[in-house]
């Protein structure tokens, strides 16, 4: 990253080996079950990718975010670059009784409300490991107000 970008990051740890967990990053279907709906993504660097989200953002509109697989390691390094979503990137490592992910999505600096931000990214990480447990998102059943909001006003009360 460069001065003129910026990055939220995360870090969770997931009872599950980097082998089971790299299909849910790699895989459409199983994206679909916690992110979104792969209408593409090419598993190899420099393929294409597009990304449908399957919930709406805050004004009520479906994302679509095309872009490139800007690095690609299996099963340990993905990295997509999207508009509008910025470098997004995965890492994970095994540790033994299962497997931590860092996860950064980098933008343009200043970030304009990285509560936003912040808050999809926590529920679409919180979403992988409810995938993982077996307990994909009802996407039809989604809610702004009950499922986004909460982590939202949390994250703006930070400041």
């Amino acid at each position: 990253m460069d001065a003129a970008h910026q990055a939220v990051v995360f870090y969770r740890r997931l009872p599950h080996p980097v082998a089971r967990v790299w299909p849910y990053l790699s895989r459409p279907a199983l994206l679909r079950r916690w992110l979104a709906a792969a209408d593409r993504l090419d598993p190899a660097e420099g393929g294409g990718v597009v990304l449908r989200w399957l919930n709406t953002d805050p004004e009520g509109r479906t994302v679509v975010a095309t872009g490139t697989v800007t690095a690609y390691d299996p099963p340990t390094v993905l990295q997509l670059d999207l508009d509008p979503h910025g470098r997004v990137r995965f890492e994970l490592a095994d540790d033994g009784a299962g497997c931590s992910v860092a996860f950064s999505a980098a933008l343009p600096a200043p970030i304009e409300r990285p509560a936003l931000l912040l808050a999809g990214w926590h529920l679409h990480l919180d979403y992988l490991a409810q995938a993982l447990d077996g307990a994909g998102v009802d996407w039809p059943a989604w809610d702004l107000v009950r499922d986004w909001q909460p982590l939202h006003d949390a994250y703006a009360a930070r400041g």
